[in-house]
């Protein structure tokens, strides 16, 4: 239909000048969001062989930690909207999270993690035969309903991790099948049966080399998350997540792991990052003091500078700007600002959209187009979309 002619343009409506510039894009990849975290929802157990279908139904599932589940600050630890039109847990909907995230906020991917299934994939809990059928099937499932959702989905390899030797089965499932280039990260949780480190998991680490992809290590197995017994307090647990860090990063250097695994990529998901500095100086002042015990090629530092990667969730939020400004800096001046990678978290409550950084992040366009997606893009090989994403003032 025609414009009426009342509101016609006119030639002599027409700027005259040069025309404005288009707003600046920075393409997103959040590198942290997801699925359902019920690993029992009917998508998953239809995958399963009927002998371990009928084993879950009759014994359940094993989880929770030694002390028992605290209450989560909401229900599955999510935003009140979260929760799909037709019902059920937040993120069990592809299409609803697909409207939600990616199209409300113009991303080029989402990396999905599946932190519900560390109940049954690690194999402490389950016959080794069973967790690996089930992070067959989880794979298998996401596949599935994701990644034929949206092109934009991407994924980490559920495994049976404390099986090694079935993990290494489905990385290979998995990166030489039909969606190999949607697989980009293995996922671990970070309180394992040994250190990270330990030549036990050495067929996995190898492997995840081979193949060029990184090992993500997500909070929230739920096997022990303190040293010294389960919280008792939501928030207690929540701020205690720091804790596993030292020991996670500790291991895979000083055990040899990156001399022996050059290539060797590390992602520390949800688990912050204002922290790396202070125990890289740590490590460098005990490899100084007492050098002999481990055998190492280089500092603790340089491994930690040149092999791993954080998520900005959850963010560092000091009532004085100035002092996340300083510690972002000492961080970035120590080699690592290639290192950060926006995440979300979405659906869970404590979620942070593409813009909620300290202004002073916003204001640098190279640093704000790093942490965004550069950095996801070097580390995973996801392409930001052109065009698209988190648009800066002109």
């Amino acid at each position: 239909m025609s414009l009426p002619e009342l509101v016609r343009p006119t030639p002599s409506a027409q700027p005259t000048g040069p025309a404005e510039p288009p707003a600046t894009t920075i393409g997103i990849i959040d590198s942290d969001v997801h699925p359902s975290m019920n690993p029992a929802s009917p998508g998953v157990l239809a995958h399963l062989p009927k002998r371990w279908r009928e084993h879950l139904e009759h014994t359940g599932l094993r989880g929770g930690s030694p002390g028992g589940e605290r209450p989560r600050h909401r229900e599955f630890a999510s935003r009140w909207d979260a929760v799909p039109p037709a019902g059920g847990a937040p993120g069990n909907d592809p299409a609803f999270a697909r409207a939600q995230l990616l199209d409300t906020y113009d991303m080029s991917a989402g990396i999905l993690n599946d932190i519900g299934g560390f109940q049954l994939s690690g194999g402490l809990r389950a016959p080794a035969e069973l967790a690996a059928a089930f992070c067959t099937a989880l794979n298998t499932h996401r596949e599935e309903a994701w990644f034929d959702d949206d092109p934009r989905w991407y994924g980490s390899i559920n495994l049976p991790y404390e099986v090694p030797d079935l993990a290494v089965e489905e990385i290979v499932r998995r990166k030489e099948g039909p969606y190999a280039d949607r697989w980009v990260q293995a996922l671990f949780a970070p309180d394992n049966e040994r250190g990270a480190g330990y030549r036990k998991y050495w067929p996995v680490l190898e492997a995840c080399e081979a193949y060029g992809i990184p090992i993500g290590f997500h909070v929230l197995s739920g096997r022990r998350i303190t040293p010294s017994g389960p919280a008792n307090f939501y928030f207690e647990e929540h701020c205690d997540f720091a804790a596993l860090n030292f020991p996670l990063v500790a291991s895979l250097v000083f055990e040899g792991v990156f001399d022996r695994f050059p290539g060797l990529r590390i992602a520390l998901v949800e688990l912050a990052w204002s922290w790396v500095v202070p125990l890289a100086w740590r490590m460098d002042h005990a490899y100084r003091v007492m050098p002999r015990e481990v055998e190492l090629e280089r500092l603790p530092s340089e491994y930690i500078r040149d092999h791993f990667w954080y998520t900005t969730q959850p963010m560092e939020e000091p009532e004085n700007p100035r002092h996340f400004d300083e510690v972002l800096g000492l961080f970035e001046s120590s080699g690592m600002a290639d290192k950060i990678l926006y995440s979300s978290d979405y659906p869970h409550w404590d979620f942070d959209a593409p813009g909620d950084f300290p202004s002073s992040v916003r204001r640098d366009p190279e640093r704000f187009r790093r942490i965004l997606g550069e950095n996801a893009t070097a580390l995973y090989g996801i392409p930001t979309l052109p065009g698209t994403g988190f648009r800066l003032p002109r």
